[in-house]
């Protein structure tokens, strides 16, 4: 029986088997549903005319749908098809992310909430303007508005790659497809559109990734079995204690390291803070973050189990070493594949979750990539009038749709990439640690100055790409892999030459012991990437803010500084005035401040 099933494997590749007439059904209908949304928003429901409207909502969203959208803006078609792959290829150190969900959400909710909600500011970079100076503002908000230009793509490209492989429909038609609608419903239907859109699209996707992961389960004889598989194969890791930074994955580099990649996404994150402010009480927001952290580390382990699974389907028989497919990203849509054929529709399924995530991490980023642009950019220039409001949001539309169409021409650049989940952590890791630096610099350390902020943030980007540069380059040249944990062949028949004998190992490269070893910073582990960011943002910052000179700390505005430092600050000096010339309001507001303090 197993002998049968995997000659089918390597007599029918992934490009072989073609989706069903339910199959398309499923996928129009989603396409056909996130239309309508927008329509609805956007011709029906109330007027998107103003900045406020259109960026947040009208401040009139629920908790459940702003946790969704978040939990499907960080959810995209990189990680569903990544962390399988990650779990087939090395392990399961990856489910580790309950400890980086909990700090993550922890550090969101008691530094960067407070503030950012206190201050209700349309754009976050207004806090570094506020902090610093403007200067430090339009610093950070270029390498934001860059780093999603550039990342964008690569999620959009993941499941239109798996798409076109199932269906055999040229990617360059799928992909303008994709982008077009999502493009469409963000333009008109504005963060409503955006939220309720991806509210149906994350629980399609979670409904077809339980799905696959059932019908996976039942495949290869259930949970003790797939366990059995796994351990005997090494894939079952969890405690890799080891604290070094050239570590590919470990205990430490998944909870400590990738947690400032988390930050990043999710707390010094327009699209984050965008929907905590739409919202109408921070208490809401705080159940937000609480029931997107446990939806994520559900959704995460769900994809670390596939992974499993996948393994105890292929453990004696690799696709990839026998080359049935050409690259580790098409391993996941393969399976799917091959363990669905025979059920009608959950291909579709699969694939609608997959778009569903990349639709979802799209329209959330041009939503948010355009508040960014005109807040930031253009506003300044605009004049003052009774109709700015909708000059505004006018203006927004129309670079969303600049922006999405600059992201379909990327689109056709991201498929020189390699592997996807360094790929994506690497993409990151060039601006993600230095713009969580800047902000937690601001936040946490009151001496801090634009001085400070800017050189910091300037050395950090400019270490980090040198050292990801380098790294990329020794990948090339082989000087510097990851090899992978064996996987056997043994159990693959011998069909159409695909193996001459059996082995042992997959067919992945090796270093070479006579090649010159690459410097040693190069070898830092990308999952420490944001992390070493990071840090040189603190560290050079403050010290620079020192040498330049700090500011009196009685000067400082406390409402930039979350709770947990204002408690630290002196008390602000008060120039003294007559009482008579205070008016009564703020007399009896700082008697209630003073009180509830």
């Amino acid at each position: 029986m197993a002998e049968n099933e995997t000659r089918s494997l390597l007599e029918n590749g992934l490009q072989q088997l073609s989706f069903g007439w339910t199959d398309y059904t499923l996928f129009s209908g989603l396409l056909g549903i996130s239309v309508l949304i927008g329509i609805y928003f956007g011709c029906f429901g109330k007027k998107q005319d103003n900045a406020t409207e259109y960026l947040l909502g009208g401040k009139t969203m629920t908790c459940f749908p702003v946790a969704m959208s978040l939990i499907a803006s960080h959810i995209s078609a990189v990680s569903l098809l990544a962390i399988p792959v990650e779990v087939y290829q090395y392990g399961t150190q990856y489910a580790v992310c309950v400890f980086t969900s909990l700090i993550t959400c922890a550090i969101l909710s008691v530094i960067y909430l407070p503030v950012f909600y206190r201050l209700q500011l349309t754009s976050i970079f207004e806090y570094l303007e506020l902090r610093f100076t403007r200067v430090v503002r339009l610093f950070a908000s270029f390498l934001y508005t860059f780093s999603l230009v550039v990342y964008v793509p690569l999620i959009v490209y993941v499941p239109a790659l798996a798409f076109s492989q199932a269906t055999a429909i040229n990617l360059h038609l799928i992909t303008p497809t994709i982008c077009i609608v999502c493009i469409f419903y963000t333009t008109i239907g504005g963060l409503k559109a955006v939220v309720w859109a991806d509210t149906i699209q994350m629980t399609i996707t979670m409904g077809s990734l339980f799905a696959v992961f059932t019908l996976g389960l039942i495949t290869v004889g259930g949970v003790f079995e797939t366990w059995r598989v796994a351990e005997e194969g090494r894939r079952i890791v969890f405690w890799n204690m080891d604290p070094s930074l050239f570590t590919r994955n470990s205990f430490w580099g998944m909870s400590v390291g990738m947690t400032v990649t988390w930050l990043a996404g999710l707390g010094i994150s327009q699209v984050s803070i965008q929907r905590f402010l739409s919202l109408p009480t921070i208490k809401e927001s705080y159940k937000s973050i609480a029931l997107m952290g446990v939806c994520m580390v559900i959704l995460k382990w769900v994809s670390v189990f596939t992974g499993l699974i996948m393994f105890a389907k292929y453990h004696n028989c690799d696709p990839l070493s026998t080359h049935i497919i050409s690259k580790s990203d098409q391993l996941l849509p393969y399976y799917v594949m091959d363990v669905a054929a025979n059920v009608p529709g959950l291909p579709g399924l699969f694939l609608a979750g997959l778009v569903s995530a990349g639709l979802s991490t799209m329209s959330a980023n041009l939503n948010t990539v355009a508040g960014t642009i005109y807040e930031d950019f253009i506003d300044p220039w605009v004049p003052d009038s009774d109709k700015k409001e909708k000059i505004a949001a006018n203006i927004m539309k129309v670079t969303v749709v600049i922006i999405g169409f600059i992201c379909i021409a990327l689109v056709f650049a991201v498929d020189q990439l390699g592997d996807i989940f360094r790929a994506s952590l690497t993409l990151h890791g060039i601006t993600s640690g230095a713009m969580v630096g800047i902000f937690t610099l601001g936040m946490l350390v009151p001496w801090a100055t634009s001085k400070g902020a800017i050189v910091g943030g300037l050395f950090s980007m400019c270490t980090m790409l040198w050292i990801i540069v380098g790294a990329q380059v020794n990948m090339v040249q082989k000087r510097l892999v990851y090899p992978p944990l064996p996987i056997s062949t043994d159990g693959c028949p011998k069909v159409d030459n695909y193996l001459s004998n059996q082995t042992t190992t997959p067919a992945y490269p090796t270093s070479s012991n006579e090649r010159e070893e690459p410097f040693i910073l190069f070898t830092i582990s990308f999952m420490y990437y944001a992390l070493v960011g990071f840090m040189i943002v603190m560290i050079v910052g403050t010290a620079v803010s020192f040498i330049f000179g700090v500011p009196d700390l009685k000067d400082v505005d406390r409402n930039l500084f979350p709770p947990i430092i204002q408690r630290f600050l002196p008390a602000k000096k008060y120039t003294e005035v007559p009482m008579h010339s205070i008016p009564t309001t703020l007399v009896m507001d700082a008697e209630k401040e003073k009180l509830s303090s």
